[in-house]
């Protein structure tokens, strides 16, 4: 039975070392091959071979003659082929076998052949790959059409030139290539196509598991799935740099591979793991920057504001001098009256991480109004009662919890703390827009020592520093991050 472990010695390329079977023979396949004739001329007092490639003779005597069209050119220094197609039956008979490479040049000290045979013989001193049957006319075999392919789709080359060596170089229409980087290219795509040839009896066999056998128990026949071979993951996350075309669940497979390979990947290369983890700190602040302003351009009410920060609690902790933990949104603080209404409720409750003093949070939105806009003397402008509303509420909010602490303590995610002093903080209305406004609001905020004014342009600039500082890798950068303040 196939397991999923299952494996081939395919699997396993190396293009470098180029080991591998030669060729299989070209079978004989009549409807794929032409008629072939070969002269001897002789040019300058140099005897010169000529192989031409023939149509079928026309069926009646008195018909035009049978097409003939040059294969190859042979002479002491050179061999010249011009690859074409030789099956009778396709529409392109004896036209040019490729689309832009017409002739294939092989430099070398070649013995002029006087027959086909001997033409042939010639044949077998090309590298593996090319074909070695003059009525198949010449040309690389099928399988490594890809070279000639590659070379037409990138240059304006006409002419194919293999000399010795392991390079490949360009000069007006002939594209030179060394036998050797042939060889390795041929060799590692002959690999490529043995392996997934073995990958796909693989794959295969554990459909015909899957499908047939596991569903009769699906307890003793488990589903069996195919594995990456080493090596695999890597390969596709090279070809993912220059390939952006990924879905939702590219990625979500990804993050299942590194969450489960993360104490591995710690052990081997942690440094990675730290870029990685800083990585994802600062895509994900960026990502958090940009809901914010969204909010702040829609101007919503409490309730939005409300949501979005006990989704992101890390935005109200920047505004504390120290680390904080969010003990809760919504929280009940005390303050009822005999008949069970007048309930306090603080927006936030967070704790100071290490000494477990209770600070409270009060939200406004951006539309709330922090100054009146008369001054009342001079450039002075005074308090607009919006503000001072927050902070009368704040300041309540804080006498009840401290007056019903005792009991809210019970409460196992109060454990810890304590009302020794309360810090207390509100969020409101954006930054206003004159110095004299700016100025004005400084001054009130500093007399209110009890109650920290906050408006959400300082948040968001808070959260672009931080961001800023990611993004240079300072030494301070990840001591900004989001997980150091929880």
């Amino acid at each position: 039975m196939a397991t999923a472990s299952e494996s081939n010695t395919d699997d396993r390329i190396d293009v470098q070392a180029g080991e591998g079977p030669d060729e299989e023979p070209e079978a004989p396949d009549f409807a794929e091959e032409c008629r072939v004739s070969l002269d001897v001329i002789e040019v300058d007092g140099q005897e010169l071979a000529e192989l031409f490639a023939h149509g079928e003779p026309p069926a009646d005597a008195g018909g035009p003659e049978p097409r003939k069209e040059l294969l190859a050119h042979v002479s002491p220094s050179e061999l010249i082929m011009f690859p074409r197609v030789s099956a009778a039956y396709r529409s392109a008979f004896l036209e040019p076998k490729y689309d832009q490479i017409v002739r294939i040049r092989i430099p070398g000290d070649w013995r002029v052949p006087e027959s086909i045979g001997e033409f042939e013989e010639l044949l077998d001193a090309l590298p593996v790959g090319f074909s070695r049957r003059a009525s198949r006319g010449l040309g690389l075999k099928w399988e490594n059409r890809l070279i000639i392919e590659a070379i037409e789709s990138a240059t304006t080359a006409t002419e194919l030139q293999l000399v010795e060596g392991d390079e490949a170089s360009i000069s007006g229409e002939t594209f030179t290539l060394g036998r050797r980087l042939f060889d390795r290219v041929r060799k590692g795509m002959a690999q490529i196509g043995r392996r997934s040839q073995a990958r796909a009896l693989q794959d295969r066999r554990l459909l015909a598991h899957n499908e047939i056998v596991h569903p009769i128990n699906k307890e003793l026949f488990p589903r069996l799935y195919r594995q990456a071979r080493p090596g695999e993951i890597f390969e596709l996350a090279q070809l993912s740099t220059r390939d952006q075309r990924r879905d939702e669940r590219d990625r979500a497979a990804v993050t299942r591979l590194v969450r489960q390979d993360a104490p591995q990947i710690a052990r081997e290369n942690p440094r990675a793991l730290l870029e990685l983890r800083s990585e994802i700190e600062r895509v994900t602040l960026a990502e958090l920057i940009g809901r914010f302003e969204a909010l702040l351009d829609r101007n919503p009410d409490e309730r939005v504001w409300q949501t979005f920060f006990e989704t992101h609690p890390f935005v109200l902790s920047i505004s504390f001098p120290h680390p904080v933990l969010l003990i809760r949104g919504q929280a009940h603080v005390g303050g009822t009256t005999i008949d069970g209404r007048g309930e306090s409720i603080a927006d936030f409750l967070f704790r100071q991480g290490l000494t477990g003093a209770v600070a409270i949070v009060e939200i406004k939105t951006a539309r709330t109004r922090l100054l009146q806009n008369t001054p009342f003397r001079g450039s002075m402008h005074a308090a607009h009662a919006d503000l001072c509303a927050a902070i009368s509420q704040t300041l309540d909010q804080r006498a009840e919890l401290t007056a019903n602490f005792h009991e809210r303590a019970q409460h196992p995610s109060m454990e810890g703390t304590h009302v020794g002093h309360v810090h207390c903080l509100v969020v409101a209305g954006r930054n206003p827009e004159t110095a004299d406004k700016r100025r004005s609001l400084d001054l009130f905020r500093s007399a209110t020592k009890d109650v920290a004014v906050v408006t959400f342009d300082e948040l968001l600039e808070k959260l672009r520093a931080i961001h800023r500082a990611m993004s240079a890798g300072g030494a301070g950068a990840e001591a900004a991050g989001p997980d150091a303040r929880h």
